[in-house]
């Protein structure tokens, strides 16, 4: 008779990782990241808007007009 000295491995069950998806999983959506991007891009641009409306311009600057002297694109 021959005995082996390894142990039986435990059962596999569901780890930290599946407590925490569970947890997120029970929260429900979250909001979208590309929403509050499109919010942060729409306030700088009538921000910007404002700013040029009283320097007196009443167009948005060209790529051009925005390089610094001496700069080439």
């Amino acid at each position: 008779m021959q005995l082996s000295m390894t142990r039986a491995l435990p059962r596999p069950n569901a780890g930290i990782i599946d407590d925490i998806e569970r947890e997120d999983n029970k929260k429900g959506f979250e909001p979208d990241d590309l929403t509050a991007l499109h919010q942060l891009v729409r306030h700088l641009t009538a921000d910007g808007d404002r700013r040029a409306a009283r320097a007196g311009r009443r167009a948005r600057r060209t790529l051009a007009e925005m390089t610094l002297v001496g700069q080439v694109r």
